[in-house]
C-alpha cells in the first residue's frame, strides 16, 4: 500500500498508478528485452544523473535501470513506450546537434545539459486530463523526463537499497510515535 501511495502523492503517470492502486506490485525483471545496448546505457547514466552515488549507493547500483526496463516493457502502454522512447531519441538529438556526439558519448556535463533540456520542457506540460477516483480519466502522456523521474524514484525506493541504505529501515515500528525528533535518526522511516 505505501507504494500506491507513492505513487499518488508523485503524481505519478496514468497506467502506473491505476495498477499499483490495484494492487499490482513491481518486480524487478522483465518479461521481455525491450532496450538495445545503446539504450540500456541511456537510460543507466540518466537514472545514476537523477539519483547519483553520495554516502549511498546511487541508482544504478539500487538495480533502476533493469527496473525501469521492466516497467516499460511489462507496465507502459503503447502509447507511454513511445513517448518514453521519443524522449530518448530526443535526447539523442539534442546532443547530437548541441555536441556533435551521442548522448551516450557526452560528457557528464553534456548530458546534465540534455536532461535539463528535457526538463525544461516537461515543465511546459499542461495535464488536461486529471486523475479521477475511480481511475477512468489519466493523462497518459506526460512527458518523457517526468516518466523517467517517476520511473528512478519508484525503482530507487522500492529496491533494498533504497529502503534500507538510503531510508532508515524499520519493518515493525511497533508504536506510533507522531513527535518523534527526526535529527535523531537523520533520514525519513521506510516500512
Amino acid at each position: 500500500m505505501k507504494v500506491a501511495m507513492v505513487a499518488l502523492g508523485a503524481g505519478f503517470s496514468g497506467s502506473l498508478a491505476n495498477k499499483v492502486l490495484a494492487g499490482e506490485v513491481p518486480t524487478r525483471v522483465s518479461s521481455k528485452a525491450v532496450f538495445n545496448d545503446k539504450i540500456k546505457r541511456m537510460v543507466a547514466a540518466l537514472a545514476e544523473l537523477i539519483i547519483p552515488e553520495t554516502d549511498t549507493p546511487g541508482a544504478v547500483e539500487a538495480g533502476v535501470p533493469a527496473f525501469i526496463e521492466m516497467m516499460v516493457s511489462d507496465w507502459y502502454k503503447d502509447s507511454e513506450r513511445d513517448i518514453f522512447f521519443q524522449g530518448l531519441a530526443t535526447l539523442d538529438q539534442y546532443c547530437q546537434s548541441q555536441f556533435k556526439t551521442d548522448f551516450n558519448d557526452c560528457t557528464q556535463d553534456q548530458q546534465i545539459a540534455a536532461l535539463k533540456s528535457v526538463e525544461a520542457a516537461a515543465k511546459t506540460y499542461k495535464n488536461v486530463t486529471p486523475m479521477s477516483m475511480d481511475g477512468k480519466t489519466v493523462d497518459e502522456n506526460i512527458p518523457f523526463f517526468t516518466k523517467m523521474k517517476e520511473l528512478t524514484v519508484l525503482g530507487y525506493y522500492t529496491s533494498e537499497v533504497g529502503a534500507k541504505q538510503e531510508l532508515s529501515y524499520n519493518p515493525v515500528p511497533m508504536r506510533f510515535d507522531g513527535d518523534y525528533d527526526f535529527s535523531k535518526v537523520g533520514r525519513q522511516w521506510s516500512w
